[in-house]
């Protein structure tokens, strides 16, 4: 008798119309309201290559997930490391592994690995955020993702 693990899936693929509807709706719904509050253009999008895209993934399949939660989050109004982030949301993707409670009830997880510094999430963040960063390269900014082997 085989134990095979089903995974629940989530997404799916979806056409412009759609993504400008979205878009759209964030703009005049969220993103007005954002900016006035912080007194500048918040962030509108966030952009990866797929190089480090893929490495994240494989890195967090390496460790056990079965998928990517993400997170909407938003820079310290004080954020020395970079200034021009300061306030203006962006995105967080942590890894999950589907896991069934004491209950019976299925839930995906943040995963953690054991480092020498203790449990580490496996998170991937630090896109090149627009605005302030909407050049032709994006304004591509160093990504950062806390690896299990990089903190072993």
């Amino acid at each position: 008798m085989s134990s095979t693990k089903q995974i629940n899936k989530a997404g799916k693929f979806v056409d412009a119309r759609h993504v400008n509807e979205l878009r759209e709706n964030y703009r005049t719904e969220r993103w007005v309201e954002n900016s006035n509050h912080l007194g500048k253009p918040d962030s509108l999008s966030v952009w990866y290559s797929l190089d480090e895209l893929k490495e994240y993934l494989e890195t967090a399949a390496a460790a056990g997930a079965d998928g990517v939660r993400v997170y909407f989050g938003a820079y310290p109004s004080t954020y020395p490391e970079n200034i021009l982030l300061e306030g203006r949301q962006t995105v967080v993707f942590v890894a999950t592994q589907q896991k069934q409670s004491d209950t019976g009830k299925t839930e995906n997880k943040d995963l953690y690995v054991s480092t020498r510094k203790g449990p580490e999430v496996i998170a991937f963040n630090f896109g090149s955020i627009c605005p302030p960063n909407c050049g032709s390269n994006g304004g591509k900014e160093k990504n950062i993702f806390f690896l299990a082997k990089q903190s072993s």
